[in-house]
């Protein structure tokens, strides 16, 4: 009896010096469990393993479930017995991608996932599809949490068009469409479904010659067509402030963007850019055309505040641009040259403020940088999802040497 009161008493004495040491655990539970549930799921599954007091908190902490990364050594199993056994809730679902080789799980298998009572009450899905197949009906039971999601490799038809019916989230805020085959229906369908969203990214999609975009909740929009030709119209966008054009064949139309402040990256080969009723294509901007340009600047409004200009060369259809938007930003903060085959030295750039009227320019504050390409640092992995729906960050934003 004596030893087992001496056992116990040691153990009772270990536990209090274990929380003495550990404050963090001292926390509140609810505390707790939000620390746990922002933790990849194996370091938030890993915690068991710090203490007793620890262990019931990953069965109640919600979960965040990417299985994004881990799609090479993930089975559809492991992923089956993880939404059965955990009751949840689902925060965060990033199904695996297709991998080349592997067999994806069916859309019987998927779509049990997505029914798991487990994300009942999810507010991140990224859906991946198997390229051909249609986004599945699960889908819309999220419709009154879901704040962010990402579709890819799937196809998204019109309104009516499938048993799935209209797409409609209240709350949603955050949208990407990666490789989706959708129509110019389906996406006004889409945006209209979407009342409070701020950030959209459109990427490699098909079946859009045209993207006509009408919203009064977005404040962002990047946009690549891949090899497909498109024409992207901002026909009433009241709240938008970034632009960015990441590649492609893209045709891009600015109507109505009272509040644009950030577009780019403009560039050699850029095909064609509208603002209100003035059309040029940045590869033939002749010097005639830059003056009739500028006679019309007291009836265009652009509230451009960053501009970057990559590949610059400096010739005559370049710098006819450049001095295009020197002469009508009126609230132009900053203006960056990307320089590309030109021999770079202070001479140069004192002869190309000079060229470009800097000192006549419609903004009085705005800061113009040449920038010599071999002084960036291109940042590592795709930065596009950063750019466009992280607000606060600058999406121009490349390390200097």
């Amino acid at each position: 009896m004596g030893m087992v009161t001496r056992a116990k008493r040691r153990r009772q004495e270990e536990e209090e010096r274990e929380r003495l040491a550990d404050r963090i655990s001292s926390l509140p539970d609810d505390v707790l469990v939000d620390i746990v549930s922002l933790l990849p799921t194996k370091d938030g599954a890993r915690t068991q393993v710090l203490s007793s007091m620890w262990r019931h908190l990953w069965c109640s902490a919600p979960l965040n479930l990417d299985f994004h990364d881990d799609h090479v050594g993930i089975v559809a199993s492991d992923i089956s017995h993880i939404l059965s056994t955990h009751p949840g809730p689902v925060r965060r679902f990033v199904m695996p991608r297709p991998c080349h080789g592997k067999q994806y799980p069916t859309s019987t298998v998927r779509d049990g996932w997505l029914r798991s009572p487990a994300l009942d009450n999810l507010q991140e899905l990224q859906f991946s599809g198997d390229g051909d197949s249609l986004l599945l009906p699960s889908v819309h039971r999220f419709s009154p949490t879901l704040c962010i999601a990402r579709f890819s490799d799937c196809s998204i038809l019109a309104a009516g068009g499938n048993d799935a019916g209209p797409l409609h989230w209240p709350l949603l805020k955050q949208l990407t469409l990666f490789s989706v085959s959708i129509s110019e229906s389906s996406l006004h369908a889409l945006l209209a479904g979407c009342p409070v969203l701020e950030s959209l990214l459109l990427l490699y999609n098909r079946g859009l010659s045209r993207l006509q975009i009408v919203s009064r909740s977005l404040r962002s929009i990047g946009v690549h067509s891949g090899h497909n030709g498109q024409q992207l119209v901002i026909e009433d966008a009241p709240c938008l402030e970034r632009l960015l054009y990441f590649g492609g064949t893209v045709n891009i139309s600015v109507i109505s963007a009272p509040r644009l402040a950030i577009f780019g990256k403009l560039f050699d080969g850029f095909p064609m850019l509208q603002f209100g009723a003035m059309v040029f294509k940045i590869t033939r901007v002749s010097r005639k055309d830059w003056c009739t340009y500028r006679k019309l600047t007291s009836t265009l409004d652009i509230g451009l505040r960053k501009i970057v200009l990559r590949n610059y060369r400096a010739n005559k259809s370049h710098l006819n641009l450049a001095r295009f938007f020197v002469s009508i930003a009126k609230v132009l903060e900053l203006m960056r040259f990307e320089i590309e085959g030109v021999n770079f030295s202070n001479k140069w750039i004192g002869k190309q403020q000079r060229l470009l009227q800097i000192k006549k320019g419609a903004s009085r504050v705005a800061q113009f940088d040449f920038v010599f390409p071999g002084t960036l640092i291109r940042s590592h992995g795709d930065r596009r999802d950063e750019q466009v729906h992280d607000l606060s960050a600058n999406p121009f934003h490349r390390f200097h040497y």
